[in-house]
């Protein structure tokens, strides 16, 4: 599983990433090795490119600043809905390495 780090208004986050079953990005976040949010949220039946994830806005809207600032994630510009709940599109930088 490959990581990055990044700060935050709350400390420094460790970024993991897996792929969930259908392929799609996965992201869980980290502080001081404890869970801290899943920064990624699986929809599934919905087409993503490979560098792509849906931002979990009701974990991580409170660090979206932090987020767009790091300079390792892009937002999109579209959005996707699942249940009563909308969640941006965003991407992984091509400078991050991941091989998962």
């Amino acid at each position: 599983m490959d990581k990055l780090e990044f700060k935050s208004k709350h400390g420094w986050l460790t970024a993991r990433f897996g792929r969930f079953s259908n392929g799609h990005l996965g992201i869980q976040l980290f502080q001081d090795g404890f869970p801290f949010a899943r920064m990624a949220t699986n929809i599934p039946n919905t087409e993503l490119d490979p560098r792509e994830f849906h931002f979990n806005s009701n974990d991580c809207l409170g660090i979206l600043e932090d987020v767009m600032f790091c300079g390792h994630f892009e937002d999109m510009n579209r959005e996707d809905k699942s249940g009563f709940c909308t969640y941006p599109v965003f991407k992984l930088k091509d400078h991050v390495e991941i091989t998962i």
